[in-house]
């Protein structure tokens, strides 16, 4: 009987973990945040407090024009703009999946830590980028569709069904945050 519960349990184990979105491929992503230049920026909060959320855009070349690095959390506290300052930042490249206009929507699920994702809906062919849910911050809507997603799975709560969320692997170490596929 032992020994059936514990290949029970395994099956359960890599069931659920097999049950979560797949990372995305079909868009270029990569985004390294460091907290020791942007100390109090507010995506260092959302990636560490379960159900917070933020988008994260970005824009200027760096070269010509200043970077900067822009967060909108989902909790109405305002938008920041961070200019890229730094010589260890200023040549990153900044691949923010469909589009960097439309941006990541990064922060952490309530049950599996940090997480990102896709600014655009990923049922609409044309590149558009999503507001933050009327019936909860955790939510965010695409305008045209309008489908709902949820930020914890990613996966379509209102609205016709299709594509969940693209997901992009997501990391906090306690100084960076990076989001890549």
């Amino acid at each position: 009987m032992k020994n059936f519960l514990i290949a029970f349990s395994v099956v359960l184990l890599f069931g659920a973990c097999n049950a979560q979105a797949p990372i995305s491929r079909e868009n270029a992503c990569w985004f390294l945040f460091d907290q020791t230049y942007h100390p109090t920026s507010f995506l260092f909060v959302a990636v560490q407090s379960p159900g917070s959320f933020a988008y994260v855009t970005t824009y200027g070349d760096g070269k010509q024009a200043a970077r900067h690095v822009v967060v909108a959390p989902n909790n109405g506290t305002g938008v920041e703009d961070n200019i890229i300052r730094n010589a260890p930042e200023i040549n990153l490249r900044y691949d923010l999946g469909v589009s960097n206009d439309i941006g990541l929507i990064i922060g952490c699920t309530n049950f599996d830590g940090p997480r990102a994702y896709d600014g655009s809906c990923p049922n609409c062919e044309t590149p558009r980028p999503m507001s933050w849910g009327k019936k909860s911050p955790q939510q965010v809507t695409c305008g045209r569709c309008n489908r709902t997603y949820s930020l914890d799975t990613g996966n379509i709560l209102e609205g016709e069904d299709g594509k969940t969320l693209l997901r992009y692997n997501c990391a906090y170490d306690g100084m960076t945050v990076r989001a890549w596929n």
